[in-house]
Formats: structure tokens, C-alpha cells, sequence
């Protein structure tokens, strides 16, 4: 019997179909966008009887095939799309969407109800008693930073839960706790008479009559158009704080726009959706700096979270002659090329960006309290203790670092068998060439 016609174009499509997705898994000879978020890299596992018998090897078969599937990215847009769109359903198990579309990420949520604070502390007597003690250290800090001509300022970055608890999910605000380690820490600075700015009960008081939002429906950071009022309140608390002669802010041009930049649309990124939400334009303002004549130039070292991104990449860090973030006191970007993509601990020169810094910034915001400052009070004690002409130390910094790269180490191992060499003979004579490569490169 002759089947239809329509049945062998069916067929036909469907092998096309299947064809395509994998030759594009075999050759990902078609481009295509990139899923936003963290993967980790996919170990190869070898065949062996172990492996096979154990039954590794297969569950490495199966997810290479998953990673390597044609379109792959495509089709998980697609998917997330239709359940966004169709069911309200958000397959990011890290964002949550509120009233009005609202996007919070959960790290937030979790901390305006205090189920962070519990996932660290048994009890809130227990989080104040170690709050208590990190303000102790960092008077003990700020005592050190002053023997040395270095001023500190605190700065306390807001949420988007303490902002804007109104547009959170209703399950969420019935469970607002009435306890705030971040308010918590606030009213110990101002008793202890530490330097800080609370951008968080300010943002609270100006909500309402500020022209734009504080933040925008897709981000979690404050929004663009109040990073010119960020930046200038900073260079004036500095200041005043200081007695330097700092310029200001000059505000340019609103520049409304519906694209957003990567901090206002960073939630809805994580959403890896096929195509982009509908947003109202805001302003993504232009503004430089002004009065920079005659005006004085510090050094700044910047320990922070992610708050401090968008100051990063504005024109604030441009009233200063040498500029450092540390985030989370652990990855370096600065104004010398030198030291960017690098770890602190592994920076030799650490100690000298410490000593030469005129002001020390902290930049945290809620849920970073529960690793305060990263470790900063403790670890500025040893950086200030550190020789930076201790060679030995230098090099045990140096040959750690390598070590702690399996690819780098695997290479220095390679090396050594080729040139006869023992692996800590290698590795020692590695690490001396990282050493005087990057102080050419730093002294250029």
C-alpha cells in the first residue's frame, strides 16, 4: 500500500531535524548565544574496567552527551521561554519573581526573613555577640590603618528586599523577620563612631520621591540612574572625611533607554529566556567628573561586593591616581594592569598596594555580613607584618599559586620530567620567573 506524500515529508523533516542537532553537536559549526550563569567543567572520566564497573563512566557519557547536545542552548531558551511566558514559572531556582513582574534574587529574600542568618548563627543573641566582636576589630583596623596615614570609610549598600519589600512575593513578606544583622551592625557603627555612609535607611527615605527607580524590575543592584548620586555623595563624604580636594559629579544627559545595562538586567539574564522582557525605558545617564582642577588625587583600595561594579565602570574611580577593588578581598581589578585577574593572596605586592592606599573603602551589603568583610581586618594585619623584600616568602606565595592550578601544575610536572629536573626543583624555578616577569611588568 503507497503511503501519502505527507508522510514521507514528515519523516524527511524529522531525520532533517535530528541530522541537524547532531551534526551541530558533532562541529557547533552555527553559532550560537551563550547561557548566562556558572557551570563547572566536565571532567573526563577514562574508560576503564573501574570506571565502567563503577558505572563513572557512563554518568560521564551521559552528561558530555547532554553538554554537547546540537542547539542545546537554544532548545533550554525555548523551554524556559514557554514556562515564563505561559505558566509564570521560573525555572532559575536562584530568582524569584514578585508583584508586578518584580525579580529578586532568593540570596535577598532569604535574608529580609532571616533564614540566612540561621543557615550561620544559632540564634540572633549569637550573631550579635560576633557582630559585637567584628566591630571590635575594626576599630583595632582602623587604629592600624591611621598609624599608618590610611583613612577607612564603611559604606553600607542597600538591597532590593529592604527597599522594596512591597513587590515581594506575599509568602515572603509574612515572613520579614523582625531582626536586621545589617541594621544591627549600623547602630554599633554609629555608637563606636566608625566612619560610614548608610546608603541603606537613605535609598528607604528616598524611594518615594527620587524620579527613577532605586532599582530596576530585571536587577538586584542599585539601578544606573542613581550611580551619579552614589558617586558624589561618596566623593564628598571622602572629603569631609579626608581633607582632600576631590572633583564632583557632573551630570550630562539622562539618556533613557530600554537597554539596560548588565547590572539592570542581570536577573532577567539569569532567566536565559529566548527572547527579552518588555521594559520601560530608564535613564542609563551619562556623567563625568568636574572642578578636577587643582584638586587632589589619592590612592584608593576598595574591599567589597559586587555593589561596587558599576562605580568600577563609571568615571568615579578617575578622581583617583591609584585605584584597587578587592572583591570579596580575594579577586583584583585595578588601575595597574599588572595586578588585574589576580587573587590577592597570591599578589606579592599586596602589602605595598596596603601601605600606599590613602583611604580604604568597604563597599557590603546584607547578606556579605555573615563573612564580614571577607577577612580584611585579620588579613591587613599580616599584609602590614609582610616583607615585600622576603624573597622566601615571595616564593612560597608564588609556588602555592601554581600549585593550585591543576592545569599550571600539571605543566610544571611535564616540564620537569622533560628536563630531568625533581617537581619542587620546577616548580621553585617556575615560580622565580613568575616573580621577576611580573615585577618588569608592574615597574612598566
Amino acid at each position: 500500500m503507497k503511503r501519502p506524500v505527507c508522510y514521507t515529508i514528515q519523516f524527511a523533516c524529522i531525520l532533517a531535524m535530528l541530522l541537524a542537532v547532531l551534526l551541530q553537536g558533532l562541529t557547533h559549526a552555527v553559532n550560537t548565544k551563550p547561557l548566562h550563569g556558572y557551570t563547572d567543567e566536565l571532567d573526563t572520566v577514562p574508560l576503564r574496567f573501574s570506571t565502567y564497573y563503577d558505572g563513572t563512566f557512563q554518568d560521564y557519557l551521559t552528561d558530555y552527551a547532554k553538554e554537547n547536545t546540537g542547539f542545546r542552548e537554544f532548545l533550554i531558551r525555548n523551554y524556559n521561554q514557554i514556562a515564563y511566558t505561559c505558566f509564570n514559572k521560573i525555572t532559575n531556582d536562584n530568582v524569584v519573581c514578585g508583584k508586578n513582574k518584580e525579580l529578586y534574587l532568593k540570596m535577598y529574600l532569604e535574608e529580609i526573613t532571616g533564614e540566612r542568618l540561621l543557615v550561620f548563627y544559632p540564634d540572633v543573641e549569637a550573631a550579635k555577640a560576633e557582630a559585637r566582636s567584628n566591630v571590635e576589630a575594626t576599630l583595632r583596623l582602623i587604629d592600624t590603618l591611621h598609624r599608618h596615614g590610611t583613612e577607612f570609610l564603611f559604606v553600607f549598600a542597600p538591597s532590593k528586599t529592604a527597599v522594596y519589600p512591597e513587590f515581594m512575593p506575599t509568602t515572603y513578606q509574612r515572613q520579614i523577620a523582625d531582626f536586621s544583622l545589617e541594621e544591627y551592625y549600623i547602630q554599633l557603627f554609629k555608637e563606636n563612631g566608625i566612619p560610614h555612609i548608610d546608603f541603606l535607611n537613605y535609598f528607604k527615605s528616598l524611594k518615594d520621591h527620587f524620579p527613577y527607580p532605586l532599582y530596576t524590575r530585571t536587577g538586584t543592584h542599585w539601578s544606573e540612574a542613581c550611580i551619579p548620586m552614589v558617586a558624589d555623595t561618596l566623593l564628598r563624604t571622602l572629603e569631609d572625611l579626608t581633607g582632600y580636594q576631590l572633583p564632583s559629579i557632573e551630570y550630562l544627559d539622562p539618556n533613557p533607554t530600554s537597554d539596560y545595562s548588565v547590572q539592570d538586567g542581570e536577573l532577567e539574564g539569569q532567566l536565559n529566556l529566548l527572547f527579552p522582557i518588555e521594559k520601560p525605558a530608564l535613564p542609563r545617564p551619562v556623567f563625568a567628573l568636574t572642578d578636577t582642577v587643582g584638586k587632589d588625587h589619592p590612592n584608593l583600595l576598595v574591599i567589597g561586593d559586587s555593589y561596587f561594579i558599576q562605580l568600577r565602570n563609571s568615571c568615579f574611580v578617575e578622581a583617583f591616581h591609584q585605584w584597587d577593588y578587592w572583591k570579596y578581598n580575594r579577586d583584583i581589578a585595578s588601575s595597574n594592569q599588572a595586578y588585574n585577574g589576580r587573587e590577592v593572596k597570591y599578589l606579592i605586592e599586596a602589602p605595598k598596594v596596603l601601605k600606599e592606599a590613602d583611604i580604604v573603602m568597604a563597599v557590603f551589603t546584607a547578606p556579605c555580613f555573615y563573612q564580614y568583610m571577607y577577612g580584611f581586618p585579620e588579613s591587613a594585619m599580616e599584609l602590614y607584618a609582610r616583607d615585600p623584600d622576603d624573597l622566601e616568602t615571595t616564593l612560597r606565595l608564588v609556588m602555592q599559586e601554581i600549585s593550585d592550578n591543576p592545569g599550571w601544575m600539571q605543566a610544571v610536572e611535564r616540564q620537569a620530567k622533560e628536563r630531568g629536573l625533581s617537581t619542587e626543583e620546577n616548580l621553585r624555578r617556575n615560580a622565580m620567573y613568575v616573580i621577576t616577569e611580573r615585577k618588569k611588568k608592574a615597574n612598566n
